[in-house]
């Protein structure tokens, strides 16, 4: 399967209101204006002209951090979102990549997706760092394909996201 990328970003919109919860998105508007920041990109995917999905990701000098990723739902299951990772891994030239999820929590209402999407990360080689941060829309674990997590290289991406104007809490969990 080979992913192409593309400007065109109508489609990865959609997704991105509905793959996920409201509490947890950014306006639309401020992740196109992050872009205007160099190596923040918002990218689609596509595979033969087929819209995959998408990923908002910030590279810096020492990591490459994932906002967002999601693939559309009516090609999940197949393939797609482990290639989109193993594109970012190489784009990342051997620097980590990072993002974050929802904690396993068995009350969750969605704890079965939560326990699902960590298996996904970890078959696609990322390791939990034993950090949560606190963002937007609540308690995330930060994942990485490389431990121990650098906290101070992570801290300068929400930096160059936010213009500098945002420290989001990081703790080591017990």
């Amino acid at each position: 399967m080979q992913l192409t990328a593309t400007k065109e970003l109508v489609a990865a919109k959609r997704l991105y209101r509905t793959a996920f919860p409201k509490e947890e998105r950014v306006p639309w508007w401020v992740l196109r204006l992050s872009t205007l920041e160099q190596g923040v990109e918002l990218t689609a995917y596509y595979d033969e002209g087929e819209f995959c999905g998408f990923t908002h990701t910030t590279v810096t000098e020492d990591v490459l951090f994932v906002m967002f990723l999601a693939v559309d739902d009516t090609v999940r299951g197949v393939g797609y979102g482990s290639a989109i990772l193993e594109h970012l891994k190489c784009k990342a030239q051997g620097k980590p990549v990072i993002l974050n999820v929802e904690p396993l929590d068995d009350a969750a209402p969605n704890a079965d997706e939560r326990v699902s999407r960590m298996r996904f990360y970890e078959k696609n080689g990322f390791c939990d760092t034993g950090y949560n941060i606190a963002e937007v829309g609540g308690i995330f674990r930060v994942l990485s394909t490389r431990r121990p997590l650098d906290v101070d290289a992570y801290l300068k991406v929400f930096a160059k996201l936010s213009f500098g104007l945002w420290k989001p809490e990081i703790t080591k969990v017990r």
